[in-house]
């Protein structure tokens, strides 16, 4: 059980780190209440473990990575459930909005949905491991050394990992997007 000073401390690392690896959960899940849930449970399974952290990596990668494992069991769970007849596939996809300071015209609106959803389905779609680099790299602004430290494993491989994730999402997408790529 945590002592008094090793609660603190890990309320301050909580604190720190909340609003990164709660974007990080966002940006895999597309899901805001998916994606609160995913970061509680990986701050109580982190608050459990906080004593036998090492610093063999950062408080950062540590996290991000027991917040991996989280939404990879849930990836799991629900592939399961969905196998069983309980899930439906598009249940699992999000619809974005446009968030741009522009009033753009109720079509462009209509048509950024669209494109947006087109998106949000073929990254969904991905295997988890390409999902992953993705959701890193282009959503969590992430370089492909930190993701290769968080994901335990070598440059090379996420080099290759979101090479094949974007020509993926290339040959999915191409032609469907409105302007045309």
């Amino acid at each position: 059980m945590p002592g008094q000073q090793d609660t603190q401390n890990f309320a301050d690392v909580a604190d720190a780190h909340y609003r990164r690896i709660f974007r990080g959960a966002l940006s895999l899940t597309g899901d805001r209440h998916l994606a609160e849930e995913l970061v509680q449970e990986t701050f109580l399974v982190a608050l459990r473990k906080y004593e036998n952290f090492t610093g063999a990596a950062s408080l950062f990668t540590w996290l991000y990575g027991i917040m991996l494992n989280k939404y990879r069991d849930h990836c799991r769970r629900r592939r399961l459930l969905s196998r069983l007849g309980f899930v439906r596939a598009e249940d699992n996809l999000v619809a974005t909005s446009n968030t741009g300071t522009e009033n753009p015209s109720q079509a462009d609106r209509a048509a950024n949905r669209d494109d947006n959803h087109l998106l949000v389905e073929a990254v969904e779609r991905l295997p988890f491991k390409l999902r992953t680099v993705i959701a890193m790299h282009y959503f969590d602004d992430m370089s492909l050394n930190e993701i290769a430290a968080i994901l335990n494993c070598r440059l090379g491989t996420v080099k290759s990992r979101v090479f094949n994730a974007r020509k993926r999402l290339y040959r999915t997408l191409k032609g469907k997007l409105r302007n045309g790529s």
